[in-house]
């Protein structure tokens, strides 16, 4: 099996779930930083602004590419 057919398989079972579960994660984290609750010592909290703001928009764009393989698969 090549490497792409091993990609595939992975995201055909549950790999996306996979990686959304993981940005999640990174959200729920990093969020008493980015709301301010919490300060970081060395002023490292737009690192924490930036990994969250890629792991939404990161989440979006999962969200828009399971909703187009729905329509395609009907």
């Amino acid at each position: 099996m090549s490497k792409e057919d091993n990609t595939i398989n992975y995201f055909n079972k549950g790999g996306n779930q996979r990686i959304k579960d993981f940005l999640n994660e990174i959200i729920e984290d990093e969020k008493p930083i980015v709301s301010g609750e919490e300060e970081m010592a060395d002023g490292s909290e737009d690192i924490y602004v930036g990994r969250t703001e890629l792991a939404e928009t990161l989440l979006q764009k999962l969200d828009e590419w399971d909703e187009e393989d729905e329509e395609n698969e009907n």
